[in-house]
């Protein structure tokens, strides 16, 4: 064994593997009776995951708080947990973990889940977990690719979100998923094994659901999430057909959009991401065979993590095999975090086969149990990776050191489409993620024209929303995407965040809803189909409230039909 992983141990942990390997039955028997049912010997819904993380909020508001970071495809809400006392005040070090980039991944889910629940209900007495959460903010999304759990509830074999997708190319989006006929919970594809050195795949197990000939070519779904990320980005796979399909665009998918906006908002020293198919932990890059410029560390921590792990191979993520759009490549190469991924079961002898319908045919199947254990199989694989939290999260508090960090979380609009002269209202979120008070300077443009600046001065860790009209006199009629930026502050290493690139606000002939600079029927359709209509109530589009008013009125007619038929250029 090096010597570090004996430092690590002895340094950072204490008596970890008495306090780890235990841990399991007592997850389990301290929860309160209120809480609800937890078996860590089957797999965890959405629905359930959510009531548990909303019972463990109410339950231990001084340790627990569960927050929204994003919305999916689905419009299911993607949560975050930070775990930390808050009774001991004063910006700490952060650390980030990710579980359920995959939807046939749900051990992934459990994991995190487990560490969750375990932290908040050991808080107190295990001397561990107390020590972690006094001097650390731990984040943790148990989920998210929320989605994907109903989708690997009717085909084990899905990967991706829920981004409806025209595989097949036929103009329709997910008519022709896979089906399990039998009923026996796999998905299984039939092979034809007339050449057994080179079997040939025939089709999926369902039917012709688009009588195009084909069976399951149109799935449900999707973007690989763990290929959208915007680093080295543009060579991955443009097939929608593909499984690892990196989007339309980069952060183009609502999830990894969250994943992106919440790092912004944090300074993460350590993140790690949980996936399962294999078993191994991987470091950056993924795109290249270059070693990254921190390798000598990565090397060392994921080292420790291998013998703490039952000696899990670890490895530059490209010796696997060259990825690209890569959550961690993106962490490490844009935000700045030393980022990981854990690759967390495999199982490669499970395999079901059975006859086919002719001959040297057979369905075979079964990657649910492939890449999870199975149900009574959970607590095993929870317990050889637990290690992880932990060594992770006492190294982050272990390297920490006070740093200046400033960023701009958010620009939000009110009008997406505003008439010339007329204004939109501007709110932007600041935040001094750093140690120490600073004093910033905020500068908003609409493409390269400056149309706000202020100075702040903001406290260690204090975030604050500036709010403010545009009026866009003087400018031409156009698209102009806003931006908030401020300044680099004296000691800042972390840059990547100061500039937050915000919508795309149209400015354009007074009465034009829809932005196609031409005032027409469908702009007065827009107005009058929500005629009476005020701001509080969800259909109302600020868009069709020309004047501004909070209300969709015979002024916003008026104004509109006053330029009735009126184009530009």
């Amino acid at each position: 064994m090096k010597v570090s992983v004996l430092l690590i141990a002895l340094l950072l942990f204490g008596v970890l593997w008495s306090n780890v390997r235990p841990e399991f039955a007592s997850a389990s028997g301290s929860l309160p009776s209120s809480f609800p049912p937890i078996d860590w010997t089957r797999y965890h819904n959405c629905t359930e995951i959510v009531a548990i993380l909303t019972a463990l909020n109410d339950t231990y508001p001084e340790v627990v708080d569960v927050f929204v970071i994003g919305k999916s495809w689905q419009n299911r809400s993607i949560y975050c947990v930070r775990l930390t006392n808050e009774s001991v005040a004063g910006p700490k070090p952060e650390v980030f973990f990710v579980g359920y980039h995959h939807a046939r991944e749900p051990i992934t889910a459990e994991l995190a889940l487990y560490f969750v629940v375990y932290a908040a209900t050991n808080f107190g007495s295990n001397a561990t977990v107390t020590s972690m959460l006094n001097q650390c903010e731990i984040y943790v999304v148990v989920a998210l690719n929320v989605d994907g759990f109903a989708l690997y509830a009717a085909n084990d074999w899905q990967r991706k979100n829920a981004r409806p997708t025209d595989e097949d190319g036929d103009g329709r989006v997910d008519e022709d998923p896979p089906e399990d006929m039998d009923g026996d919970g796999f998905i299984e594809q039939l092979i034809d094994y007339t050449n057994p050195y080179s079997p040939v795949f025939l089709r999926w197990e369902g039917i012709d659901n688009d009588g195009d000939g084909q069976y399951g070519e149109d799935w449900i779904g999707g973007v690989d999430l763990n290929r959208n990320y915007n680093y080295s980005w543009t060579p991955g796979s443009s097939d929608p057909a593909s499984e690892i399909y990196k989007g339309p665009a980069p952060f183009s998918e609502p999830e990894t959009q969250a994943i992106c906006d919440f790092t912004r908002a944090h300074h993460f020293a350590y993140a790690v991401s949980f996936h399962s198919g294999a078993e191994l932990i991987l470091y950056p890059w993924g795109y290249t065979h270059t070693a990254p410029p921190d390798q000598a560390r990565f090397v060392d921590v994921c080292s420790d993590l291998s013998a703490l792990t039952q000696g899990t191979v670890y490895e530059q993520s490209s010796d696997l095999y060259p990825s690209y759009g890569l959550w961690d490549d993106w962490m490490y190469g844009t935000a700045g975090v030393y980022a990981l991924t854990c690759e967390i079961f495999v199982n490669e002898t499970f395999w079901i086969s059975e006859p086919g319908p002719y001959p040297n045919t057979y369905w075979e199947g079964g990657l649910k149990y492939n890449f999870n254990p199975f149900p009574q199989n959970i607590p095993a694989s929870i317990n050889r990776w637990m290690p992880v939290f932990y060594y992770v999260t006492n190294r982050t508090i272990a390297e920490a050191t006070p740093y200046h960090d400033v960023c701009v979380n958010r620009v939000e609009t009110d009008k997406t489409v505003v008439g010339e002269s007329y204004v939109t209202h501007v709110n932007v979120s600041v935040k001094n993620k750093g140690f120490y008070a600073e004093n910033l300077a905020l500068t908003v443009r609409a493409n390269n024209v400056v149309v706000y600046a202020q100075a702040l001065s903001l406290s260690a860790g204090e975030v604050v929303g500036v709010a403010f009209a545009w009026n866009n006199s003087g400018l031409a009629k156009d698209r102009y995407t806003l931006r908030a930026s401020v300044a680099t502050v004296l000691g800042e290493t972390r840059t990547f965040d100061n500039t937050y690139v915000g919508n795309v606000v149209t400015v354009s002939i007074l009465g034009d809803v829809d932005g196609d600079f031409d005032v027409d029927i469908s702009d007065v359709v827009k107005i009058t189909a929500i005629y009476g209509l005020k701001r509080d109530d969800p259909r109302y589009n600020p868009n069709s409230d020309i004047n501004g008013d909070g209300a969709i009125t015979i002024l916003d007619v008026v104004k509109c039909t006053a330029h009735y038929g009126q184009k530009y250029p």
